[in-house]
């Protein structure tokens, strides 16, 4: 094989600064669906190639056979856990593209025929069309066997661990992390009209980044431990100047302890006048019976404060016991699955107007949604009408 000639260069990847680009490469995808921004993303599957032919300096070689696609516009370069490489550019680039798959075909003109040829090894997707195929692809990357070897993935946090992690969050730009995602209203002519954005920190990505290797969500208490400092920095950023001034209707995900907390008292200076009365905060039920006298007075500020509250992830089987209006709370997530279908028609009668349905990311979804009163959606099949799904993050992406 041609490409077995080592040469100076870039070296294979660690671990964990793959398991980044896999990260970073679905939510790229991910927002590229939701923004309807357009891009093209070319797949090397290396994957598909024999071990004896993907070490260190076989990757290099392939990593410089799609030099010539790091001349498109906006390209930017994706190295996955599984050996595969991802570039994804905007526009046209037909001359460069052809370039770099006449030098795979040369890498691999003298292997032999029962390796996987070169119209095997790359895949061409569009965005957003595709954006669904590409996600898949990035997330599959992170439990290929290949990627496997050798690094110990889903390791729980421990006290030193957080504690390291803490204090890389300190330091750390978490604006990078920063997302948005669509909360939509079906209008009675069938069209989505934007509600408000929920604005989250994406806890994967940034795990994988400052703490590759270890499964945040895995010890509850040390979990909840890092959402209330994932909190106050989400806060932080929202109190900066001008971040506000341009936001529209939006929401955030907090802990009860965090509404209590002196950064979103900052953060609740900070709001525009224009503001009150259009922001949800959305709070967990474990969380709020974790000590219900902090969650009653939690409750009861924010709604003087002028704070639509939102109860989260309230599966069907709760909304019986835990009924929102009862609870103070202004509205409550219904999560869709096929589960919900079986929900009794008179509880949704009596909740219907309360209710997100969330995870609507099929057509389906929203059919049972709206024929059972529901007119708030968030997912893939809600998009807005007009822009306002992460309208700054398509504006940067455009």
């Amino acid at each position: 094989m041609s490409m077995s000639l080592p040469r100076a260069g870039r070296r294979a990847e660690p671990d964990s600064v793959a398991r980044q680009d896999a990260h970073r490469l679905a939510a790229l995808a991910r927002d590229c669906g939701a923004t309807g921004v357009r891009r093209r993303c070319l797949i090397l599957r290396l994957s598909c190639l024999p071990a004896d032919l993907t070490r260190p300096h076989h990757l290099r070689l392939a990593g410089e056979a799609l030099d010539p696609m790091l001349l498109a516009d906006r390209a930017q370069r994706f190295l996955l856990p599984n050996n595969d490489i991802a570039v994804v550019w905007r526009g046209t680039a037909e001359a460069l593209l052809a370039a770099s798959q006449n030098a795979v075909r040369a890498m691999l003109s003298d292997t032999d025929p029962a390796i996987p040829g070169p119209d095997r090894l790359w895949r061409v997707l569009d965005l957003p069309e595709d954006a669904d195929t590409l996600r898949a692809l990035a997330i599959a990357s992170l439990s290929d066997p290949t990627a496997a070897a050798g690094a110990s993935p889903g390791v729980p946090l421990d006290p030193a661990a957080l504690a390291a992690l803490e204090a890389a969050l300190a330091h750390a730009d978490v604006a990078r992390f920063a997302r948005r995602r669509a909360v939509c209203t079906r209008e009675a002519d069938g069209a989505f009209r934007l509600a408000w954005e929920l604005r989250t920190l994406a806890l994967d990505e940034l795990c994988a980044e400052l703490a590759p290797g270890r499964d945040a969500r895995a010890e509850p208490w040390l979990y909840r431990r890092l959402a209330r400092t994932l909190d106050r920095r989400l806060l932080a950023l929202l109190a900066a100047t001008g971040e506000l001034r341009a936001a529209g209707p939006f929401g955030l995900e907090l802990a009860v302890g965090s509404v209590l907390s002196a950064e979103f008292l900052r953060f609740d200076a900070a709001l525009p006048h224009g503001l009150r009365g259009q922001v949800t905060l959305g709070l967990e039920p474990a969380d709020m019976f974790a000590d219900l006298p902090a969650f009653v007075f939690a409750r009861d500020f924010a709604r003087a404060r002028g704070y639509r509250l939102l109860l989260r992830a309230a599966a069907g089987t709760l909304l019986p016991v835990l009924p929102a209006a009862r609870l103070g709370m202004d509205l409550a997530e219904l999560p869709w699955s096929e589960g919900t279908m079986a929900l009794p028609t008179d509880l949704l009668d009596e909740a219907a107007e309360r209710l997100v349905l969330v995870g609507a990311d099929s057509a389906e979804a929203v059919a049972w949604g709206r024929a059972n009163g529901i007119r708030l959606f968030e997912g893939r099949a809600a998009p807005p009408a007009r822009a306002g799904t992460g309208r700054a993050l398509a504006l940067a992406l455009r």
